[in-house]
């Protein structure tokens, strides 16, 4: 008994230090693209290169819309799968149909964006391409939106401007409170070499703050969205709870629909 123990005990340890080493690559799993890749959406969009430090290049695309009167500038910020191919056509149109031009880009490693990947330096790419939307349109009719892995950028960006809005789809607490909420095994917050504190970004958010999340995530447990209610803040926060919700299909629900509409058309209102 005593060596089965011991066994147990090795295995645990075992699988905690390949967890430390390899746990960024469950959270980031990019697709490359080359250089000359041409994107093809069925709407206008341009191409640009943001370079927020030197050897630093972010691949990035503006979505005009043709609403009018226009109503703003959504930043998109992805999940961890993929690159814009994906994204731009899954999102881009939600909002181009509401009147909102829309600027996402892949972050260092994804697609076509090259740099050294760390927090510190994904959290400074998201201030950088905030800051070149600002210097385009009234910050005022900016809204944040981040998708699962995004919304922990999403939020610090959130914190540290003064966006319209900020909208988190399947958000998480934070990295470490993710991997607990899925197999509460492991001490992840000394084990996560990755925090994205999403919970405390929030005491320094003051716009209004909306999460939507399905009941059924497997991916980001709903039970991360629950924690985020709780989170101190003086902002303004709802959670539209999506029954039966997974994590890629809250777009399908006439719920999520009509609560985008409610936020980004005024005559909604």
């Amino acid at each position: 008994m005593l060596r089965f123990l011991v066994y147990l005990f090795a295995f645990y340890l075992l699988v905690g230090l390949l967890f430390w080493a390899g746990h960024p690559f469950i959270l980031f799993q990019p697709t490359l693209l080359s250089a000359d890749f041409r994107y093809q959406f069925p709407q206008p969009f341009q191409e640009v290169t943001l370079k927020p430090a030197p050897d630093v290049h972010l691949n990035a695309l503006w979505f005009r819309t043709s609403a009018q009167p226009r109503q703003g500038v959504v930043l998109f910020f992805h999940g961890n799968r993929d690159n814009l191919t994906r994204w731009g056509r899954e999102y881009a149109t939600r909002f181009t149909q509401r009147g909102y031009d829309v600027l996402m880009y892949d972050y260092r490693t994804y697609g076509k964006s090259t740099g050294p990947r760390s927090e510190v330096a994904l959290h400074h790419d998201a201030d950088y391409v905030y800051n070149a939307i600002r210097k385009q349109c009234v910050e005022g009719s900016i809204v944040v939106y981040g998708y699962s892995l995004g919304t922990g950028m999403a939020s610090r960006v959130a914190a540290n401007h003064r966006p319209r809005l900020l909208i988190l789809e399947a958000p998480y607490a934070t990295i470490p409170t993710l991997f607990r909420t899925q197999l509460p095994i492991y001490p992840y917050k000394w084990l996560s070499r990755y925090k994205f504190r999403t919970d405390s970004c929030f005491q320094h958010i003051h716009c209004p703050i909306q999460l939507f999340h399905g009941t059924r995530d497997r991916v980001v447990p709903y039970a991360n969205s629950q924690l985020l209610l709780r989170a101190p803040t003086s902002a303004k926060v709802t959670l539209t709870t999506i029954p039966n919700g997974t994590h890629r299909d809250l777009d399908t629900s006439k719920r999520y629909q009509e609560r985008l509409n409610y936020l980004l058309i005024p005559h909604r209102h």
